[in-house]
C-alpha cells in the first residue's frame, strides 16, 4: 500500500496574493571575454602558421598562348608548376621570396602564448599577473598578425598592376589560396584584440546576502490590514481581606482585647 502523497501547501486568504519570490539569478561571468579572447587566440595562430605554407601570390606567362612560366610564392620559398629553364633557374637561385612567414609565425606564437596563459588564469582577477600577461600577449600577437597581413595585401596589390599583355607574351599575377586564409587570420586577430581589451574589465563584487531568508510580507498589496483589540495589561494581585466577625461574638471581643501593633501595652498595665 503506497503512502499518500503530500501536497504543496497552498496558502489562503490574504496570503494567496503574495507572488511567490523568484530565485536569484547568477551575477554574470565578467571572465567569460578572457575565455573567448585565448580561444579566438589559438584560432587566429592556427590560421596564420597554416596560410605561411601555402601559395599566397601566383604568377603565369604565356607565350602564343602556351605557358612557359607557372609559379607561387609561399612566405618562405616559391614553388614551380613549369620547370624554369637554366637561365631561369639561376636567377631564381640568386633571389628569394619576401619570407613573411619569419613575421607571422612570431605573432601566432605570440597569440599561442597569451592563449596559454589565459587559459591557466581563467578563475583568476582581471588585475593578477597572469591575466595582465595574457591579455598584453594577446593584444601584442593580434596587432603583429593585422600588420603583417596588411604589409602582406599591400605587397600583392602592387603585384597584381605588374600584368602585361603584348600580344604575343601575356603576364599574369594573381592571389593564391594562402592569401585568403591569412586574411581570415587577421580578421580574426582582431577580433581577439578587442575581447582582450573588453576583458580588461573588473569582476562586480559579490553582493552580500542576508544571514536569514526574507520573510514574506503579512498582508498583499492593497488589502488591507486587520486591526485587533488590544488586551489590557493586567493588575497585580492583591489578597482579600479576612471577613470582619459578627459584633459580640468571642472573635470580636479577643480583637478588641488583642494590643494592636500601633499601641504596645505599658509595662506597669501587666
Amino acid at each position: 500500500m503506497s503512502a499518500p502523497q503530500q501536497q504543496p501547501y497552498q496558502p489562503t486568504g490574504p496570503f494567496s496574493a503574495i507572488p511567490p519570490v523568484a530565485a536569484p539569478r547568477p551575477p554574470s561571468d565578467a571572465r567569460l571575454p578572457r575565455l573567448f579572447a585565448a580561444m579566438m587566440g589559438v584560432f587566429a595562430g592556427l590560421l596564420v602558421l597554416l596560410a605561411t605554407f601555402l601559395p599566397q601570390s601566383t604568377y603565369e606567362q604565356l607565350s602564343e598562348g602556351k605557358a612557359v612560366t607557372k609559379l607561387a610564392e609561399t612566405g618562405w620559398t616559391r614553388t614551380f608548376d613549369i620547370e624554369p629553364s637554366t637561365e631561369e633557374k639561376e636567377f631564381y637561385d640568386k633571389t628569394h621570396v619576401a619570407r613573411y612567414g619569419i613575421p607571422l609565425s612570431a605573432a601566432a606564437l605570440t597569440l599561442f602564448a597569451g592563449a596559454a596563459v589565459g587559459f591557466a588564469a581563467y578563475r583568476r582577477s582581471s588585475t593578477s599577473i597572469a591575466a595582465t600577461t595574457s591579455r598584453t600577449l594577446l593584444v601584442a600577437g593580434g596587432a603583429g598578425t593585422a600588420i603583417g597581413v596588411w604589409m602582406l595585401g599591400m605587397d600583392i596589390s602592387a603585384s597584381l598592376s605588374f600584368g602585361q599583355d603584348t600580344g604575343r607574351f601575356v603576364s599574369r599575377y594573381g592571389t593564391g589560396s594562402g592569401f585568403w586564409i591569412l586574411l581570415a587570420g587577421g580578421l580574426v586577430a582582431l577580433l581577439t584584440i578587442g575581447l582582450a581589451i573588453v576583458a580588461n574589465r573588473r569582476e562586480p563584487a559579490p553582493s552580500r546576502q542576508a544571514p536569514y531568508p526574507v520573510a514574506y510580507p503579512p498582508y498583499a498589496p492593497g488589502v488591507p490590514q486587520q486591526q485587533y483589540p488590544q488586551q489590557q495589561q493586567p493588575q497585580p494581585y492583591e489578597p482579600p481581606s479576612p471577613p470582619t466577625p459578627p459584633a459580640g461574638s468571642a472573635l470580636q471581643q479577643q480583637d478588641i482585647l488583642r494590643p494592636s501593633p500601633d499601641n504596645p501595652p505599658r509595662p506597669d498595665n501587666m
